[in-house]
């Protein structure tokens, strides 16, 4: 039972951040991405344990956690360009409110400037989006309703 849940837990956790990584899924809490990546690698780490025949005592598992979590810890600082924030709303679906078309910035770490992105988000759940490139000249006006809320999640001077 007790392998049972570090498999899964390691299915779930590799599979979110492979999706985040190279489909349209977007984590957008740093802090869900870095959980998910630190229980992803400690998983992995004890089933290689087990199939070598390692980490048997408490004392080394315990090791093993704080050496993984300071290199993620490492990794996610040296990596991370920065979570994605919502400027403007530009539109919003009429059948589903989940579904906005928003203007997005992001600041990148160790360079000056911003990203800018036109995205068609879908919020799933608490810390997941489904993010897709939006042409906003082809928008259908009949499935889209313009709202331009002025939402500043980066927090600029105001006008």
């Amino acid at each position: 039972m007790k392998n049972l849940i570090l498999y899964i837990a390691f299915l779930i956790s590799a599979t979110l951040l492979f999706m985040n990584r190279y489909t349209d899924l977007y984590i957008n809490n740093s802090i869900v991405h870095f959980i998910l990546l630190v229980l992803a690698s400690i998983t992995f780490i004890f089933i290689l344990g087990q199939a070598f025949g390692k980490l048997k005592t408490t004392k080394s598992k315990l090791f093993t956690i704080v050496i993984i979590g300071i290199v993620c810890f490492i990794h996610s600082f040296l990596t991370w360009g920065g979570d994605w924030k919502t400027q403007t709303i530009l539109y919003r679906n009429i059948s589903n409110d989940n579904r906005t078309v928003e203007f997005q910035m992001r600041g990148d770490r160790f360079s000056f400037g911003y990203k800018k992105r036109i995205i068609n988000r879908l919020k799933l759940v608490p810390g997941f989006d489904w993010t897709t490139a939006i042409d906003t000249a082809a928008i259908n006006h009949k499935e889209w309703q313009k709202q331009n809320i002025y939402v500043n999640e980066m927090q600029f001077a105001s006008k």
